[in-house]
């Protein structure tokens, strides 16, 4: 008798989750954003408040944005883990539906990735971050959580083809990196030397954080559809990524 996909795709979730809560990702996705926050904001705080900028409602954006990354260091890690440790084999063996495996992954991925900007939002309203209005708080949190689904799917994919959870990791934190500190996340454009200011602008993470700055304070800014624009590519490519890399696996 075949198991319904639903009941396969349940019982791998609670499997991801249960492990999620087990190996202390969901503790690491809680505190992450938490020293982030805390050492970015107490270092600038002055030196931005002498600029007259808001920094505990400039930060908070911008790490939601990393708590999303971080989540998706965690998806290519658990990914590449499921490889080398045979599950993945495993569920080739049986009839399960090939795609019951990644939802499943995507499952436990959410569970991390909502504790993580949890946990942002409230170390962001300890130092003084404020929604300025419910609307646009709720579209706040559905375009930083789109985001996150975005880079899971692709570092789903990343960990998955690369067969090794380590490589996986190390492949995806340079250009996370590198993209945050190129960002408008810290300082604003005019902050960087004139040559890499058209990037620092327009680049993801620096539309999808002032898009979420916008949104915090009640507005619904024109970086919001280019934000979209971005997430929709990523969401795409992400996709694409996933397909092939399951293909690879097949």
């Amino acid at each position: 008798m075949r198991i319904p996909a639903g009941l396969q795709w349940t019982a791998l979730s609670e499997r991801g989750i249960r492990a999620a809560f087990r190996e202390g990702d969901v503790v690491l996705a809680l505190a992450a954003p938490v020293v982030i926050y805390i050492c970015f904001y107490i270092p600038l705080r002055k030196s931005m408040l002498a600029a007259g900028i808001d920094f505990a409602q400039y930060l908070l954006p911008l790490t939601a944005v990393y708590a999303m990354f971080f989540t998706a260091m965690f998806a290519g890690d658990r990914a590449g883990r499921e490889q080398t440790g045979g599950m993945a084999t495993r569920l080739r063996s049986l009839p399960v539906h090939p795609w019951v495996p990644v939802a499943a992954r995507m499952s436990a991925n959410l569970v991390r990735g909502c504790a993580a900007l949890i946990s942002a939002l409230v170390v962001g309203i300890a130092f003084g971050f404020r929604f300025h209005d419910t609307a646009t708080a709720s579209v706040f949190v559905s375009v930083a959580l789109a985001f996150g689904t975005a880079v899971v799917i692709g570092a789903d994919a990343l960990g998955t083809a690369t067969r090794n959870p380590e490589l996986g990791a190390t492949v995806l934190f340079v250009p996370q990196l590198l993209l945050v500190m190129t960002s408008t996340g810290f300082v604003p454009a005019e902050g960087f030397p004139g040559w890499i200011q058209g990037w620092v602008r327009n680049q993801p993470v620096s539309q999808v954080t002032a898009a979420l700055r916008g949104l915090a304070d009640g507005r619904y800014p024109p970086e919001l559809w280019v934000a979209a624009l971005w997430i929709g590519g990523l969401l795409i490519v992400g996709a694409v990524l996933a397909i092939r890399a399951e293909g690879r696996r097949a």
